[in-house]
C-alpha cells in the first residue's frame, strides 16, 4: 500500500494536482479495485506501466482517448471502468473536444 503522505507529495508536486483536490483524488486511488491498485502501484513505484485491460479496454486505449491524460487520470479511467462499465465506456466513446484556452 502507497504511504498516504508520499501519494499527496507527489500528486502536487510531480503532477501538479491542486492542493485542495489532493484528497479527493487520493481517497480515489486508495479505493481502486484491488487489481487496477497493484497495476497503479507498480507505475507509482517504478514508472513501469502493466498492460491490464478492463472492459476492453486497456493502458494505451484509454491515452488514445485523450493523450492529455497523464497516468493517474487513466489508471482511474480504467478503475471506473470496473466500477460503471456502461457510464464509463459511454464516456470513452463520445470524441474528445479540443483543449480551449
Amino acid at each position: 500500500m502507497i504511504d498516504r503522505n508520499i501519494l499527496r507529495e507527489r500528486l502536487i508536486n510531480d503532477f501538479d494536482y491542486p492542493e485542495k483536490n489532493v484528497d479527493l483524488v487520493a481517497d480515489k486511488i486508495t479505493a481502486m479495485s484491488p487489481n487496477v491498485y497493484v497495476a497503479f502501484e507498480t507505475w507509482f513505484n517504478t514508472g513501469n506501466i502493466t498492460d491490464i485491460e478492463v472492459e476492453g479496454f486497456n493502458y494505451a486505449a484509454v491515452k488514445a482517448k485523450d493523450d492529455k491524460m497523464n497516468p493517474i487520470a487513466i489508471y482511474l479511467t480504467l478503475d471506473w471502468l470496473t466500477r460503471e462499465p456502461e457510464r464509463a465506456k459511454a464516456a470513452l466513446a463520445r470524441p474528445s473536444k479540443p483543449f480551449r484556452k
